[in-house]
Formats: C-alpha cells, sequence, structure tokens
C-alpha cells in the first residue's frame, strides 16, 4: 500500500486525515492508533500548509524485525527550517510552546526523523508500528 496526497490549502488537511485514517484501519490498527496517526499527519500536514507553499504526504505500509507498521512521509517545498537544531531543543523542552507540534508528534509516533534544506523544503518521516492494542479483536 502506498499513497500520496498533494497539500496546498487547509481543505487539504481534512481529506488527508480521512483517508489516513482509513489506511490505518484497513491496515489494521486499533481505534487508538489511528487517533495517534490522523492527529500525528494533521500536524505535520498543518505545518506545511502555514509554513511553505505546498507539499506531498506519502503514506506506505512497512515491514521490519517481524512486525507491521505505516510510514508517513511529509515533504514540503518551501524554505526550509532556518535553524533546526534550535527548533528541535525547543521542541524538547518542557516549557517551550515553539516546535510543540513536532514533540506531540515524536510522542505519538515509534519513529520519526526530520531534515531541512535551507531554500528546498523539509522533510519528516515518520513510522507507527502496530503494538498490542492492534492484535486485540475488536468487541
Amino acid at each position: 500500500m502506498e499513497k500520496s496526497f498533494p497539500i496546498k490549502y487547509e481543505w487539504d488537511i481534512v481529506a488527508i486525515r480521512k483517508s489516513v485514517r482509513e489506511l490505518a484501519r484497513e491496515h489494521g490498527f486499533s481505534e487508538l492508533n489511528q487517533a495517534r496517526i490522523v492527529q500525528s499527519v494533521s500536524e505535520l500536514a498543518s505545518n506545511v500548509v502555514h509554513h511553505a507553499v505546498e507539499g506531498m504526504v506519502q503514506v506506505e505500509s512497512v515491514q521490519g524485525e517481524g512486525k507491521a507498521g505505516i510510514r508517513i512521509i511529509v515533504q514540503d517545498f518551501g524554505p526550509g527550517i532556518e535553524d533546526l537544531d534550535q527548533i528541535i531543543r525547543l521542541s524538547e523542552s518542557p516549557t517551550s510552546m515553539e516546535g510543540y507540534g513536532l514533540k506531540q508528534v515524536r510522542e505519538l509516533m515509534d519513529e520519526f526523523s526530520i531534515r531541512a534544506v535551507d531554500g528546498k523544503g523539509t522533510y519528516v518521516s515518520v513510522t507507527k508500528w502496530k503494538d498490542e492494542s492492534d492484535l486485540r479483536p475488536s468487541d
């Protein structure tokens, strides 16, 4: 499974959220993990709309070390994050509101990586692996 969604406007986020929730459900994630995945993609897509001109969200299934998951790659074509190291440090601070969205995404997902190229955009990759809650039969 691999799907891509262009993002340019606020209303694109609504359609992306709906599609990603459906993909996560089809992939066998629990409702709780679906919510975590959707919240993460929503935050990352909002960053594209607010800080860049446009971007792309790519969703793919992944396998690794006997586990299955979903990877979301969000890439924008904006100016990039000027001081990425500082934003990451601020996002790790319990008192700073700057970078809070990235902190939230890191906490909701199992893997997180971010790269920024000045003048060329920002690339964020997050992965959620299935856990015990995804293996329980639904009532």
